[in-house]
């Protein structure tokens, strides 16, 4: 069938994203000669690779769904003003790889520079806690990381939290494009 569209998330449902967030930025930023880093992360800036055949099993069982290409803030932030929901995403959920990690470090800011940065097409969707079994099984499935990072709520707006404890919003939350 076709794809849920950004604006079908409801609150109480879960936020979700496939694979990591970030890894396209670093590799942008290394190309830019900010640093040196891996291979891995200059790869998956130069060769994003689209999540379709994840995208496809996922439309059936999920509410909303979209890419991550400007930046899971703003692409998050984008989804819930679509939904007419609130959002709030936990920054010690977002999956990063192991190659930012080891150029980075694990910390709230390494999260919030890699959840602002865009380019990665990952997907980020939307869907009941009921399904939450049915997403981890299809990502064992096809062997691809889907993990909950948030959830929708009454409301409008995009919160953060790290560890349990409110985290600020960033001045910037992603690429926007000019008008």
């Amino acid at each position: 069938g076709p794809a849920p569209s950004r604006g079908g998330a409801r609150p109480g449902d879960l936020l979700w994203v496939s694979g990591s967030i970030g890894d396209a930025g670093a590799g942008l930023a290394i190309l830019r000669g900010e640093g040196a880093g891996s291979d891995y992360l200059v790869e998956r800036y130069r060769n994003p690779r689209p999540r379709l055949e994840a995208g496809e099993r996922l439309a059936t069982i999920v509410s909303a769904m979209m890419d991550v290409s400007d930046g899971l803030l703003i692409d998050t932030s984008r989804m819930a003003a679509a939904s007419g929901c609130a959002v709030r995403i936990e920054l010690d959920s977002i999956p990063l790889s192991d190659a930012l990690l080891t150029l980075r470090g694990d910390s709230a800011e390494t999260r919030t520079t890699a959840a602002i940065a865009g380019d990665d097409y990952e997907l980020l969707f939307a869907a009941l806690p009921a399904a939450s079994t049915g997403i981890l099984a299809l990502a064992d499935e096809i062997g691809l990381p889907l993990s909950r990072i948030g959830a929708f709520d009454e409301g409008t707006g995009l919160s953060l939290s790290n560890h349990g404890e409110p985290a600020p919003l960033p001045p910037k939350l992603g690429f926007e494009h000019q008008r």
